[in-house]
C-alpha cells in the first residue's frame, strides 16, 4: 500500500481535513452497524443485498438509492481498513487543495463515475456483472487518487508490503506509484483477472478524478498554494529538466486512458448482443454436507450467487456459477426440469419430487420440496424450499459420489426477461459517458497537468 510522505498541511491557513475525517468516520460507523450480525468480520447479507450497486437495477428508478448507499458499505474488515487508510492519507492534502465542499463533490462524483464504468464494461467483464453486487468506497477514493496525481505528482510515498512474513518498505514518487496502480487496474480488467474486484470501477473513479479536477478547482486557492511551492518547482526544473509529470509519465498515462476509450467504443458496439433476453436469478443457499463413510457433518454454511440465464431459445446458463452450493442446487433443479416448463407459465406450483437424475453424466438422487412461481414464459421466477441430494466430487476426468447434502434455498428475480433491450441501451449510454470522462482525463493529463501541479 502507499502512504503519502508529505506535510500535514499546505499553509494558507489550511484547516484540519474535516471532510476526510467525517467520511472515514461515516464509513467506519456504517461498517460496524452492517456487520454486527457477523461479529464485525464481514457485512451481513441483508445489508449487502439491500444497498449494493447492482447494474441490472439501474433502469429501475426506485433502486437508484443504491448509487449512494453502495459507496458506504464494505465487504469485510480488510476492505474497510485499507480503503480508509487510503482515504485518510491521500484525502487530507486533496481536501486542503480543493476546500471541503469541492473535495466532497469530487469524492461523490468520482464514486458515481466508478459505477458508470462498472456497468458500462459489462460486455468485457461478462453478463454476470449485471447481477453482481458491488460495494465499497474504492471508486470514490480512486477519484481522490486521480486528483492527487495531478496535484502532487512529485510528493513521496512510502510503500510497504509483506514478503513471506517480513515487511518490506521503500519510497517512490506519487507519479510512479499511482500510474502503476492505475495501469494494473486496467490490465486486470481487460485480462478478466480481477478476482471479484470491480477494477473497471477503480479505473473509472481514477479517470473521473483527473477529468473533474480542472472543473472543480478553486482557482484562487490553487493559485496561492502554487505560489508557496513555486521555488520548489523552479529548483526541480533547473536541475532535473522537468517538474511534475514528465513526458514518459504522460505517455504511459495517455496510453492507459486511450485503452479505456477504445474499451468504451467496443462496449457500445457490443451492447446490441445484450438484447438477447437475459434473466438473472438470485440464489440464497444454506447447506449441510455429510461425508462418507460415517455420514458425519463435514461442512455447512450459507452462500449467495447470481445465476444468469440466456433465453434466446430454451433457457441456458450464460455465465459460470462460481459458488458451489448454488451450482449444486441449480444443477439439480435443471436436471429435474423445474427451471423451465412452458406449460407452467404464469402459475405458482407446489412441487414435491423424489427422483434419480443424471448430473455430469452420473446418477444422482434428488429429493426436493419447494413452492415455485413461474413468469409468463415458463421460466422460474421465485422459489423457496429444501433439497437432499447426492454430492459429486469432480476431477478433470470424471465425477464420483462423495456424500449427501441438505440444501435450504430461496430464489428471487434480479433482472427479468423484459430487460434485454433496455439493458443494451443502458450499457451503450453508459459506455459513451465513460468515453467522455476518459477523454476529459486525457485532456487534463496532456494539456493541463503542468498548470495543476502543486508539489511537482
Amino acid at each position: 500500500m502507499g502512504i503519502p510522505y508529505t506535510p500535514d498541511t499546505l499553509g494558507v491557513g489550511a484547516r484540519r481535513a474535516w471532510v476526510t475525517i467525517a467520511l472515514v468516520a461515516a464509513n467506519s460507523v456504517i461498517y460496524v452497524l452492517t456487520s454486527l450480525d457477523n461479529g464485525l468480520v464481514q457485512i451481513a447479507d441483508r445489508w449487502l443485498w439491500w444497498g449494493a450497486f447492482i447494474p441490472a437495477y439501474l433502469p429501475n428508478f426506485k433502486q437508484s438509492y443504491r448509487l449512494i448507499t453502495s459507496m458506504f458499505l464494505h465487504a469485510n474488515l480488510l476492505h474497510i481498513f485499507f480503503n480508509m487508510i487510503y482515504l485518510y492519507n491521500f484525502g487530507r492534502l486533496v481536501e486542503q487543495a480543493l476546500g471541503g465542499k469541492r473535495y466532497l463533490a469530487l469524492y461523490l462524483l468520482s464514486g458515481l463515475a466508478a459505477e458508470v464504468f462498472h456497468a458500462a464494461f459489462v460486455p468485457i467483464e461478462g453478463p454476470l456483472t449485471l447481477a453482481t453486487p458491488a460495494i465499497g468506497a474504492s471508486g470514490a477514493i480512486s477519484g481522490v487518487l486521480g486528483a492527487y496525481l495531478l496535484l502532487f505528482p512529485g510528493s513521496r510515498l512510502s510503500m510497504c508490503f509483506f514478503f513471506l512474513y517480513f515487511p518490506v518498505c521503500f519510497t517512490a514518487s506519487a507519479a510512479a506509484y499511482l500510474i502503476f496502480w492505475f495501469i494494473m487496474q486496467v490490465l486486470q480488467g481487460y485480462a478478466q483477472a480481477s478476482m471479484g474486484v470491480a477494477v473497471f470501477a477503480h479505473a473509472g473513479g481514477f479517470v473521473a478524478g483527473m477529468a473533474l479536477l480542472p472543473l472543480i478547482l478553486d482557482r484562487e486557492r490553487h493559485r496561492l498554494l502554487r505560489a508557496l511551492t513555486a521555488s520548489q518547482r523552479a529548483f526541480k526544473y533547473v536541475f532535473l529538466g522537468s517538474a511534475g509529470l514528465g513526458p514518459l509519465s504522460k505517455a504511459i498515462l495517455a496510453a492507459a486512458i486511450l485503452s479505456l476509450v477504445a474499451g468504451g467504443a467496443y462496449c457500445i458496439a457490443a451492447a446490441p448482443t445484450l438484447r438477447s433476453p437475459i434473466k438473472v436469478l438470485g440464489f440464497s443457499v444454506a447447506y449441510s454436507v455429510y461425508c462418507p463413510p460415517t455420514g458425519d457433518l463435514c461442512d455447512q454454511g450459507f452462500e449467495e450467487d447470481a445465476v444468469v440465464l440466456a433465453l434466446d431459445g430454451r433457457p441456458r446458463l450464460a455465465a459460470q456459477i462460481t459458488t458451489t452450493s448454488v451450482r449444486i442446487v441449480y444443477n439439480r433443479l435443471e436436471a429435474l426440469g423445474v427451471i423451465y416448463d412452458k406449460a407452467w407459465g404464469g402459475t405458482t406450483r407446489e412441487l414435491n419430487v423424489k427422483q434419480t437424475v443424471r448430473v455430469m453424466g452420473v446418477p444422482v438422487s434428488v429429493d426436493v420440496r419447494m413452492d415455485a412461481t413461474y413468469d409468463r414464459s415458463g421460466v422460474l421466477d421465485r422459489a423457496k424450499g429444501g433439497m437432499r441430494t447426492t454430492i459429486l466430487s469432480c476431477t478433470a476426468r470424471a465425477c464420483t459420489p462423495s456424500g449427501e447434502g441438505d440444501f435450504d434455498f430461496e430464489v428471487r428475480p434480479i433482472l427479468g426477461t423484459e430487460g434485454g433491450t433496455e439493458t443494451a441501451l443502458m450499457v451503450a449510454s453508459l459506455s459513451a459517458a465513460a468515453m467522455a470522462l476518459s477523454l476529459g482525463a486525457l485532456d487534463a493529463v496532456l494539456r493541463k497537468a503542468g498548470a495543476l501541479e502543486i508539489i511537482a
